[in-house]
């Protein structure tokens, strides 16, 4: 968990806050691909320019996209760093050395569950069984708290099996 700020005050003002700034630099630095995660399909739109500004290939997917799955693709073939989605893509995405944020993760669509799930898109490789999962917040919330939760003792408990290498 990552304390953004007022990350819609700044995004109303066209900025982007420096730590998630500073997340997606690095992961397009370091050729990471990812997938932010947004509480509503209008915030990601009105920011799309703003990231588009560390990268002219970033895109977004969400429910109405006509093109989501040919974006995911484009994502998973490595022919553009990252892609801006909504909970859409909580679910049923296995791309190679993936990483992902929540931004607005106090926001009440995040359930713990949602947010579990969107954690789960991490790691999904046994080549590169690791990454970092980050929820950008501007004040921590319940159902954060209990996802943090839930993944440490799902994690603890593949350890013990021998799942997980530590």
């Amino acid at each position: 968990m990552k304390w953004s700020g007022n990350w819609q005050k700044l995004f109303l003002q066209q900025k982007i806050p420096s730590k998630i700034n500073a997340w997606v630099s690095e992961r397009l630095n370091q050729n990471i691909p990812f997938l932010l995660f947004f509480p509503s399909i209008r915030v990601m739109e009105q920011v799309l320019p703003l990231f588009q500004r560390l990268s002219p290939e970033l895109s977004i997917v969400h429910s109405r996209h006509p093109d989501r799955k040919e974006k995911v693709m484009a994502l998973r073939n490595g022919l553009v760093p990252g892609l801006l989605t909504t909970t859409i893509l909580e679910r049923g995405v296995t791309i190679e050395r993936l990483e992902v944020a929540v931004i607005g993760a106090e926001h009440e669509v995040f359930s713990d569950s949602a947010l579990v799930q969107i954690a789960g898109r991490v790691g999904r490789s046994f080549a590169n069984p690791s990454g970092t999962v980050t929820f950008f917040h501007y004040g921590k919330s319940e159902a954060m708290a209990e996802a943090v939760h839930h993944i440490q003792m799902m994690n603890k408990n593949a350890m013990k099996r021998g799942l997980l290498d530590e």
